[in-house]
């Protein structure tokens, strides 16, 4: 690893951590632990955890740290760096603090580190086959949950050993368990959910014994998405919803049904950690696109719940409300981008909202009990025509207004403009369908897989985007489902994207007021490719820290946008950082690809 301090202050550590190898076939042994360093110690003065991946039900991103602040930020200093070996997947990981150890996936992996030195603590081994990309654990009760394809994984917090009275000696199949217990006569006892397509790629919400969790890979054709309620310390299911209703047994089937023609009813992968209101009992979940993505001539219609903000009841998981960002989508645009909670008021009333963000660079805010948009979403006529045979374009799209009735200002750009004037006549609006016969470029960067936060110090909401752009033809291959460049699910369709010469993508990072739909500030800064962005982080000293996938990490004032701190790392930013507190000092952490990095204020800075 190549690593050093690019701010003022030296590097006290950098260490590079191990992984355990593979045994026969390239698979590990399942529950291998291997032990290090001891834990650190932990003194009276103080400490503050970071239990989950956006940090608490609200998915609000915020913490009530304060040592570090818009006075003193120029002074943080890089404390120690931890690099894990090359090809281990980690870069969309936020770690886990708490009790002193920093706990995260490190691909098949496992792994508890000193959260003040970096030092390892140990490692379990998992199954490396199964495993797809991570977002990070969950810590609750003592207990690591992880999650290894289909399977969750429950592990002892301090000694890294799986908790043998979890599921089968700690490997819980609760994706195969779900699809028994909802579809009892349609899947055998003995199907694998990972050989058809389902996985876990983000970290399950905790609260009260219970783990709510979701399962993703529409690109795999899933029968819907599945978002579990089950019991944290015996693995029990207790309930499950399907994103798309399958038969007229699953709750919202009378309101699906007739969105999706006579086509098969797939997709709708739930990417990104739901959020809790315990004052409202309800859960809210962000859904992901149909499938196949690209062509949608076999699904005629809006296509429920993909593309869709969803709120259930916390105790039976019963439909409370949808709203679908976008209809019948073609464009591959996940609605996955949060969803966070947040409490602002308006003319003496507090709103209570949950907000989402999208890949079209438009953000959506509803009252979070009853789904009503804090202002207009308008349906709003978009281009139809299409070449593809028998598609048959949805004709409106919801658009997000503010207080003043006219469209919100996007967070990013939703049509293209270009130096090059023949490849500015190939550029179309947002929401025109891609062609079989000729190249066409439309916007697509959008906000991805890194959560927004929300500040109740400054009643603003920070949502993470990119300014990009693809070249596409959609190739159709007939009705047989045929590996596409992510694996099956492609069917109907072949896609060819490239990044549109003269287009260099940039990072945004939007501060809106919530209640009126207004922008604050934007920042907007470089970035590597057209691939999504990692989230942000919001704290009581009035910062938003921020990554950037060209290796940039920056802290801008809360308030004002201005930009107070900036550190180069030596690779790309795809995760969102996160900080936290031991023996009363604050530090910060983000992940640069393979290199976990870990700041604090350099001596004689702290207020």
């Amino acid at each position: 690893m190549t690593s050093g301090n690019r701010t003022k202050g030296l590097v006290t550590a950098i260490v590079v951590l191990a992984v355990g190898t593979a045994g026969a076939g390239g698979v590990a042994a399942q529950g291998t632990t291997t032990r290090g360093a001891a834990p650190p110690d932990i003194t009276a003065g103080g400490q503050t955890n970071w239990t989950s991946h956006n940090l608490d039900l609200a998915n609000s991103r915020y913490s009530q740290l304060d040592e570090i602040d818009t006075g003193n930020v120029g002074q943080l200093t890089e404390l120690w760096s931890v690099a894990v070996p090359a090809g281990v997947n980690v870069g969309q990981v936020t770690p886990l603090v708490v009790d002193g150890l920093m706990y995260f996936h490190a691909g098949a992996n496992v792994m508890a580190i000193s959260a003040t030195t970096g030092e390892s603590v140990w490692t379990l081994e998992l199954d490396s086959a199964r495993q797809a990309r991570s977002r990070g654990p969950t810590w609750a009760e003592g207990k690591i949950y992880a999650y290894t394809g289909p399977n969750l994984v429950a592990v002892d917090a301090r000694t890294g050993e799986l908790v043998e009275s979890y599921g089968d000696g700690g490997v819980l199949p609760v994706v195969a368990m779900a699809l028994q217990a909802k579809y009892p006569d349609a899947y055998p006892p003995d199907l694998d959910p990972h050989d058809i397509g389902y996985r876990i790629t983000s970290a399950p919400a905790y609260h009260d014994g219970t783990l709510y969790l979701g399962t993703s890979n529409s690109e795999n054709h899933i029968p819907g998405g599945l978002v579990i309620a089950t019991d944290a310390e015996t693995g029990a299911i207790r309930w499950v919803f399907n994103t798309i209703p399958q038969r007229p047994q699953d709750d919202g089937w009378e309101i699906a049904r007739d969105t999706w023609g006579d086509g098969q009813m797939a997709g709708g992968g739930v990417w990104t950690q739901p959020a809790i209101d315990l004052e409202l009992g309800l859960v809210y979940f962000n859904t992901g696109n149909p499938s196949p993505d690209y062509d949608g001539s076999a699904r005629p219609g809006a296509n429920l719940f993909t593309n869709a903000t969803v709120a259930l009841d916390l105790e039976t998981g019963a439909l409370r409300w949808h709203y679908q960002a976008i209809h019948h989508d073609l464009w591959d645009w996940d609605h996955v981008t949060g969803p966070v909670l947040f409490d602002v008021t308006r003319n003496g009333e507090t709103i209570k909202g949950v907000g989402a963000a999208g890949k079209n660079c438009l953000l959506y805010l509803w009252h979070r009990e009853t789904g009503v948009p804090i202002n207009p979403m308008v349906e709003t006529a978009v281009p139809t025509e299409t070449d593809v045979s028998g598609e048959v374009v949805y004709p409106t799209q919801p658009i997000p207004h503010n207080a003043r009735g006219i469209p919100m200002t996007p967070f990013c750009a939703t049509f293209v403009h270009l130096d090059d004037p023949e490849l500015q006549a190939q550029t179309r609006q947002i929401y025109t369908p891609y062609s079989i016969n000729e190249h066409l470029i439309v916007a697509h960067g959008g906000s991805s897989f890194g959560s927004p936060a929300f500040s109740p110090r400054t009643g603003l909401l920070y949502v993470t985007g990119k300014n990009a752009a693809v070249s596409m033809i959609v190739r159709p291959l007939g009705d047989t489902l045929r590996p596409g460049p992510h694996g099956l699910g492609h069917s109907g369709n072949f896609e060819e994207i490239s990044r549109v010469p003269a287009f260099t993508p940039t990072t945004t990072l939007t501060a809106y007021e919530p209640a009126s739909g207004e922008e604050a500030w934007q920042q907007v800064f470089p970035a590597l490719t057209h691939i999504g962005a990692s989230g942000n982080l919001a704290t009581a000293g009035d910062l938003v820290f921020q990554g950037a996938d060209d290796g940039a990490f920056y802290a801008f004032h809360a308030a004002t946008g201005e930009q107070l701190f900036r550190y180069d790392a030596p690779r790309p930013i795809r995760s969102s950082p996160m900080t936290w507190a031991v023996n009363g000092r604050q530090y910060v952490t983000v992940i640069a690809t393979d290199t976990i990095v870990t700041f604090a204020l350099s001596p004689g800075s702290a207020p």
